[in-house]
């Protein structure tokens, strides 16, 4: 208990003997100012309720009785009894979460109504319900249940002291509450009581009053303030003229111009324009921020009323009721300016959609919108359109549109699409998120991420699509984005297909995969990339035990747009030859200087990894061994353990891109080389590749030796300075297009000290500590200035195609 509010009497109740006499009491809680109340607390008493014996409540003949009880926790519900009448009750059902309302009519003190309001989720239905819902006068007794106060916002407070309430401010979180009031009373003069929750209790507990009451409750205001203000007929004072509201010429008949405009920013105002002259703006009519709405009659095609709602800041009732209120065929005109969806109830919204709105349930914060609909209209508005503010808040583009209106509007069977879309679950991501520049800049956080189809009918249905795709992110998150993108753009590619497999502590990784509509997976956090790519392929077999194939996207990548295509073409060689393990999308020596024919693949030893297609039984081979094989990055030297002799296919020019990379110390010379230098990478449409038949093992053989044996030898001399780095190499004959070839001498099959001078002077990767890079059968094989280019070293099999004029480099011209 506390202090009374002012103007309550109490009957208060002793020692379990029964009710004392009227007593003015002006201590704890217990008071009595006006004999026309009579209030007293039920708790723990013997009073006995029931309809037979007037609730246990006796008042004097000039007086109302009632006893409310609030609900018990989520247990039993509330009970109201008026005029020795239990109104509601948990046996007679029909009460509910939230607020709990009787109504009686204040002049014949009949019941009028007996309802419910769920405000522990929303109050638009109360606040509908106290401003139109009962008449003038009107008394409620109120009794809470459960919890009702997370959905009863500034507004529905607002409404609730229009009829006396003082307490309902401070009604929170499982409180009980108890009301008697009035429309119009002035606050503070309601009966009311409130129960707050303990801490330490899930519920507060029960409110029980009783007692007695004369009308009126106390002094009156003005309920007219409080309501707005509608502009009707004649009383529509017209605006600026604007020429057939910016159409070009004049409406045929049964029809009226209109024009609409939704204002720029919160700088310039809105407007709606009918028959040639503006009806409602700033300053016209009562226009403004929010909702500005005309409705014109389908007969006379004049305006017959207009309303301004600024849902920004008050509730939109005013809207409902008005909307609500329109008759059959009334043609209605709505424009959104600066923020009309603050305050927007859903009941507005499917009030506007019931009239042909597609758009209005997605109407958001600072969003501007325009409507052209009618009452009784079948289907959607052709005339609409959204512009969608930033999701930093930022503000959309303005729309101003003009049209000839008929007097029966046709409607769309389905939504169009708008003319602006919104990501909306981008934009919780970008909120969610710092650090993405690019993908979460305002201008292009609403673009769709849509995938492609195959353009070429040859690959259409290929196994390829059917690949599981298993993307393995970095901690690079932008990096992350730009693969993802340039994997959704491959054509083809099927979404249920790719999974990013992503470390436990990115959780970040996963909502992106799920934007761009990708599968996705949380690996055990890892301490290196190389034991994050092992999970990810453990997971892979296991996710797809089915698929024979597998492709592999490691960090920080770009897919070239043929990345898919590419593999798809090397795909019947691969996988008729055993001694093929893998398909790479990245070489080695694909620099600019070295590399540039998109038709070509190479049969190489090395394993390049960053973007494969290997087999199946090739990875359950690695995985084995993981730590032996592939403890380090793949391009720093994946050893594969089998029986037998194998290798990897790999284009010319790289089908993927990989970012500038900076590791540890020991890599440092390595990665300079492979990543710093500049690179050619496939950035065209798809091409067919050459001699894919001769890419089987005994085929590339041969297609070897006559490719050398048409070649032009560049002699010793020819690169002599290069090869001593005093001179670039030569540039070759641009009318003559043959093959060259370089010889050079070994002292045995594993001597590459001349091979990593020579690859020097032409530009290729030549570290020191390190085997040259794409070699098969030692040949190393390169292109340089628009023709194939060929290393051949003396123990390797295709030495015996050296011209018998030509002499080779020897070692001595390193010394």
């Amino acid at each position: 208990s506390g202090p009374c509010p002012a103007g309550r009497g109490v009957w208060g109740r002793d020692s379990g003997e029964g009710w004392s006499d009227l007593v003015i009491l002006l201590i704890k809680g217990w008071c009595h100012q006006n004999i026309a109340r009579q209030i007293w607390d039920v708790q723990g008493s013997s009073l006995n309720i029931s309809a037979d014996d007037g609730c246990g409540v006796e008042c004097s003949p000039d007086q109302l009785s009632f006893y409310i009880r609030t609900g018990e926790k989520n247990i039993a519900g509330p009970t109201i009894c008026f005029e020795g009448k239990i109104i509601m009750s948990n046996d007679l059902k029909n009460f509910g979460r939230g607020l709990n309302f009787v109504v009686i009519n204040g002049n014949s003190f009949e019941v009028k109504e007996v309802t419910s309001f769920d405000t522990y989720v929303d109050d638009g239905s109360v606040i509908r319900y106290l401003k139109k819902g009962i008449p003038d006068g009107g008394i409620v007794l109120v009794a809470s249940f459960d919890e009702a106060s997370s959905g009863l916002k500034e507004d529905a407070r607002k409404w609730l002291r229009l009829y006396g309430s003082a307490l309902v401010e401070s009604l929170n979180f499982r409180d009980s509450f108890i009301m008697i009031g009035q429309k119009g009373l002035k606050e503070g003069h309601a009966i009311e009581y409130i129960s707050k929750k303990d801490k330490s209790e899930d519920f507060s507990a029960v409110l029980e009053k009783a007692g007695c009451f004369s009308l009126p409750l106390g002094p009156q205001s003005n309920m007219q303030i409080a309501l707005p203000e509608m502009v009707l007929g004649t009383s529509i004072v017209l605006g600026q003229s604007i020429p057939h509201c910016g159409l070009d010429s004049a409406c045929p008949m049964d029809h009226v111009a209109v024009g609409v405009y939704s204002g720029m920013e919160n700088t310039k105002p809105p407007y709606v324009c009918v028959d040639g002259h503006i009806v409602i703006s700033e300053n016209l009519n009562k226009g403004g921020r929010g909702f500005n709405v005309v409705t014109i009659s389908h007969k006379t095609l004049k305006p017959v009323s207009v309303i301004h709602a600024d849902t920004y800041t008050s509730d939109s009732t005013d809207l409902e009721l008005y909307l609500e209120a329109l008759n059959v065929g009334d043609i209605v005109v709505a424009v959104v300016s600066d923020d009309g969806a603050k305050k927007l109830s859903y009941s507005a919204r499917d009030l506007l959609n019931n009239l042909g709105s597609g758009y209005i349930q997605n109407l958001r914060f600072r969003d501007v919108w325009f409507f052209i609909g009618q009452k009784g209209m079948d289907g959607f508005a052709t005339m609409e359109q959204i512009s969608y503010a930033g999701f930093d808040g930022g503000w959309p583009k303005p729309i101003k549109r003009s049209y000839c209106v008929p007097s029966k509007l046709v409607g769309r069977k389905i939504i169009p699409d708008p003319e602006f879309y919104r990501f909306d679950e981008r934009r919780e991501f970008c909120k969610k998120y710092d650090g993405y520049p690019e993908f979460c800049d305002p201008s292009h956080v609403d673009e769709k991420l849509k995938s492609v189809g195959v353009a070429d009918k040859v690959l259409q249905g290929h196994q390829i699509f059917e690949t599981p795709l298993i993307v393995v992110p970095g901690m690079n998150h932008n990096a992350l984005v730009r693969t993802l993108e340039t994997t959704l753009m491959q054509p083809g590619v099927k979404l249920q297909n790719v999974v990013v497999m992503w470390d436990e502590k990115f959780p970040e990784h996963g909502e992106l995969a799920q934007l761009f509509g990708f599968q996705n997976y949380s690996l055990p956090s890892s301490v290196n990339y190389t034991m994050q790519m092992g999970h990810a392929l453990q997971h892979s077999l296991k996710m797809f035990p089915n698929a024979e194939h597998f492709i592999v996207v490691e960090e920080e990548l770009l897919l070239a747009p043929d990345f898919l295509s590419f593999l798809a073409q090397c795909f019947s060689a691969f996988n008729s030859d055993p001694t093929l393990l893998a398909v790479s999308a990245w070489n080695f020596n694909g620099f600019e200087m070295t590399s540039g024919n998109r038709e070509i693949v190479y049969r190489v030893e090395d394993f390049p990894g960053l973007g494969f297609l290997v087999k199946k039984d090739a990875l359950s081979t690695m995985l084995s061994f993981w730590d032996d094989c592939c403890s380090r990055r793949a391009w720093d030297g994946w050893r594969f353990r089998g029986d037998g002799h194998y290798e990897i296919l790999m284009p010319d020019v790289s089908r993927v891109f990989r970012q500038p990379y900076q590791g540890a110390k020991r890599e440092t010379e390595l990665m300079m080389e492979l990543f710093l230098k500049p690179r050619a990478t496939s950035l065209q449409l798809p091409v067919p590749l050459k001699d894919l038949g001769s890419l089987m093992e005994k085929e590339y053989e041969e297609h070897l030796h006559k490719l050398i044996q048409s070649s032009s030898a560049l002699s010793a001399g020819d690169l002599k300075q290069c090869v001593r780095s005093i001179e670039p190499p030569p540039d070759l004959p641009q009318d003559d297009k043959r093959p060259i070839a370089v010889y050079y001498d070994q002292t045995s099959s594993l001597d590459f000290r001349l091979l990593r001078d020579i690859s020097r002077c032409f530009g290729l990767v030549s570290p020191r500590n390190y085997r040259p890079k794409n070699l098969h059968n030692g040949l190393l094989r390169f292109w340089y200035q628009d023709r194939p280019a060929f290393l051949i070293g003396s123990f390797t099999p295709y030495y015996k195609n050296k011209p018998t004029d030509v002499s080779s480099i020897k070692l001595r011209y390193n010394a």
